[in-house]
C-alpha cells in the first residue's frame, strides 16, 4: 500500500479548526467523565460497525487497531462486523421497501 497522509493528517493540512473540532469530539467522547456510561470497548465497537457501515476501510482499520490497543478480542471485532454487516442487509431491505410493494401490486 502507498505512503500517503491520512484523512485526518489532510484535514489538518487544509482546514485545521474542523481537524481540531473532531479531535476535541473524540476527546470529550473518550476522555471526559461525564460521558462515561458507555465503556470505552463498546464506543470502540461502536466506532468499527460505523465505519463498516458507512463504507471507510481507513477508519474501519483505524478504529480496530485503538480496539486492539484497549484490549478488544478479535471475536469481538469479528461479531461487530457482522452486526454492521446485518445492519446494513437491513437498511437494503426497508430501502426497497416500497418498490417491492409497488411490483406486488404490479404497479411498475
Amino acid at each position: 500500500m502507498e505512503n500517503r497522509k491520512s484523512p485526518m493528517e489532510l484535514l489538518k493540512e487544509f482546514a485545521p479548526e474542523f481537524a481540531k473540532n473532531q479531535m476535541d469530539a473524540k476527546a470529550l467522547l473518550f476522555e471526559n467523565e461525564k460521558y462515561q456510561a458507555v465503556p470505552k470497548k463498546y464506543k470502540l465497537l461502536a466506532g468499527i460497525a460505523a465505519a463498516a457501515v458507512l463504507n471507510s476501510d481507513t477508519c474501519v482499520r483505524m478504529w480496530v487497531k485503538q480496539a486492539k490497543e484497549a484490549g478488544v478480542t478479535n471475536q469481538e471485532i469479528t461479531e461487530a462486523i457482522m452486526v454492521a454487516r446485518y445492519m446494513k442487509q437491513a437498511v437494503v431491505n426497508d430501502t426497497v421497501a416500497n418498490t417491492l410493494a409497488l411490483l406486488s401490486e404490479d404497479k411498475i
